[in-house]
């Protein structure tokens, strides 16, 4: 099979961590099936007009084209040239991958927008189908007042016109069939490399119960500081945990809240980690804590299980759909004292969990043989169509 991947969202030199779940599930394929990722990008410090750069993994080649920013100081038709390049250069890139790869028997688009209008143009222009897996919370009722007008409409357009749907939780499901999107979805989870996250025992630093947290810290969406008044809660009763915080941006705000009410040895801060640091992390964790307003199945969640670490998060999202009584606990979204019952239950709980048990059930729900089968079982599925 020879694949050509959209990706709306894509790592880059700026950001080396965006969509690296969409690489994951890529990296997760069989043999059989011969990737390409097609990205273009601005790039602000690009000399030349355009520059295409081809990284190649052992499971995929990534081609991807920097062009060199707009100079005009006019914002609508700088925005308007914009648009109109990132088209251009498109389909210059699908050119480049057929003379250079191979002819694209399909596209994987991975986020409807914005590439799903390059995937329906494709579609329609050359009888190039596209499938769709979707990991977005647009789709989300708290998003409703975002999800508008011309962007919904496209969005539906984006679902309807794939081949089939594959959400990352069936919660997401519901919600895109809530606002429209119609047709045929398989549910197939987020991927975790179970040969990296490894089952551990939690290690005792200093006497402290070692917690972990990892995300953006974007407020509207993760609510760390709401998880900050749990954990100055919980801290005015026991101090024998700490708190690891890696998180993707800088987070001065979070950081000086910490130190004006003294939480300094009770919450530290660690800053963006690569894959395998996260790894370590989580080998010395007791469990994990997570307080979302809104998610659709977090990546963190699954290297958590893959490392025998139980979960104590909101029922949000697909959360519900894995985190059962026998790998974590959960609490109601915004509930701060339900989080903080849960928490001081769980730092004197936290190894009546069978790590082992928990590990298992990532192996045999989310490791990469896994979802990269049930993705091949979609692509078999669209190809018997042609």
């Amino acid at each position: 099979m020879n694949i050509l991947h959209l990706l709306s969202w894509f790592p880059t030199p700026e950001d080396p961590t965006l969509g690296n779940f969409c690489i994951r599930q890529i990296e997760s394929l069989p043999e059989e099936c011969h990737s390409v990722i097609l990205s273009v990008y601005e790039d602000a410090n690009l000399a030349d007009r355009q520059k295409v750069e081809v990284i190649r993994d052992a499971r995929y080649a990534h081609v991807q084209i920097h062009f060199r920013s707009s100079q005009c100081r006019i914002a609508w038709l700088r925005k308007a040239w914009h648009k109109a390049r990132i088209f251009q250069l498109y389909q210059f890139g699908l050119r480049y991958v057929k003379q250079q790869f191979f002819n694209p028997d399909f596209v994987h688009l991975h986020v409807a927008y914005p590439l799903g209008r390059i995937a329906m143009y494709w579609k329609r222009r050359y009888q190039l189908p596209y499938l769709l897996t979707e990991h977005w919370t647009i789709y989300q009722p708290q998003n409703d007042a975002l999800l508008q007008g011309k962007l919904k409409r496209q969005v539906v357009r984006i679902g309807n016109g794939a081949f089939s749907i594959m959400p990352v939780s069936d919660n997401l499901r519901c919600h895109m069939e809530r606002v429209g999107v119609r047709n045929d979805f398989r549910v197939i989870y987020n991927v975790v490399d179970t040969d990296r996250f490894r089952l551990s025992e939690p290690v005792t630093t200093e006497d402290k119960i070692q917690l972990l947290h990892i995300s953006t810290l974007r407020d509207e969406a993760k609510n760390f500081s709401g998880l900050l008044r749990v954990v100055e809660c919980v801290a005015q009763r026991r101090r024998d945990f700490r708190l690891h915080v890696i998180h993707d941006y800088p987070a001065p705000a979070f950081e000086h809240y910490v130190q004006q009410r003294g939480l300094s040895d009770v919450v530290v801060f660690h800053g963006k980690q690569d894959a395998e640091g996260v790894a370590s992390f989580f080998a010395q964790t007791a469990f994990f804590v997570l307080f979302s307003n809104f998610e659709n199945l977090p990546c963190v969640i699954v290297e958590s299980f893959a490392s025998g670490v139980p979960v104590l998060s909101t029922r949000v999202g697909g959360i519900g759909e894995i985190v059962t009584p026998e790998r974590g606990t959960l609490v109601d979204a915004g509930d701060e004292d339900a989080l903080a019952r849960q928490m001081l239950s769980m730092l004197d709980h936290y190894a009546d969990y069978d790590r082992k048990t928990i590990r298992q059930y990532a192996q045999h729900t989310f490791s990469m043989p896994k979802i990269g089968k049930q993705i091949y079982e979609q692509y078999q599925k669209l190809l018997k169509t042609l």
